[in-house]
């Protein structure tokens, strides 16, 4: 079974729109054209910035995080990915060849789904078909993701 994703509003989105949109209506009693644009602006944004992520059939929000990892960590990665206990290495700091890891997340839920890719003739190739994770080896996956921000 294939697992789509579809992209989705998040409250963040929502409030961001509402703000804008609020500005433009205050701008319109300034001038009608400024205030004009900045509403219609408000609305494309409300019609088109998702930054929310769901799996079809699931109601669980997620985030997407995509990082090019150096390549050194592929078969750490590629072994968790397909099952066995294995700590996954995550090293950002890669001369050279790199693989592209996108991980949708949820930290709450404790649910992942990974993708591994390897680059390849100036292309991201699949090197895993989408993984989904729960449990303690999502909060591994998330911990590790969460960790390479610093």
């Amino acid at each position: 079974m294939e697992i789509k994703f579809k992209s989705v509003h998040t409250v963040k989105d929502l409030v961001i729109s509402a703000i804008v949109l609020a500005a433009g209506i205050g701008l319109f009693f300034v001038n009608k054209g400024l205030g004009s644009v900045i509403g219609a602006c408000a609305l494309l944004m409300l019609l088109f910035c998702k930054s929310g992520h769901k799996r079809e059939g699931e109601d669980i929000v997620l985030k997407k995080k995509a990082l090019d990892i150096s390549h050194h960590c592929r078969e750490s990665l590629k072994e968790f990915l397909d099952g066995k206990d294995v700590d996954p290495e995550i090293n950002l700091d890669g001369n050279g060849s790199v693989i592209r890891l996108e991980v949708y997340y949820n930290v709450d839920a404790a649910v992942a789904y990974a993708q591994l890719f390897d680059f390849s003739s100036y292309t991201y190739e699949p090197a895993t078909e989408i993984v989904e994770l729960r449990g303690q080896k999502a909060r591994i996956l998330i911990g590790k993701l969460c960790n390479s921000d610093k």
